[in-house]
């Protein structure tokens, strides 16, 4: 992954950050917002592969036998 950096001054919420920090198992201020964003990143990525699966399009076949395919033997 190519990363760069980027210096920024913000006005954060100190309660909220530091809860954060705690939580994260960080001293690190810089540390507590990076990790905080790769989890709200990764959140939305799931997020997006659940809104997928739930929407009206059926995406198994009516006719897949995931049994026969594993070798288990069917029951009527």
């Amino acid at each position: 992954m190519n990363t760069t950096t980027l210096r920024t001054s913000l006005e954060i919420d100190e309660s909220l950050l530091n809860e954060a920090m705690e939580l994260g198992g960080t001293k690190i201020k810089k540390q507590a917002i990076e990790n905080a964003l790769k989890e709200f990143v990764e959140r939305r990525k799931q997020k997006n592969l659940y809104d997928l699966f739930d929407s009206d399009e059926q995406l198994i076949d009516d006719e897949y036998d995931y049994k026969s395919m594993r070798g288990g033997e069917m029951r009527e």
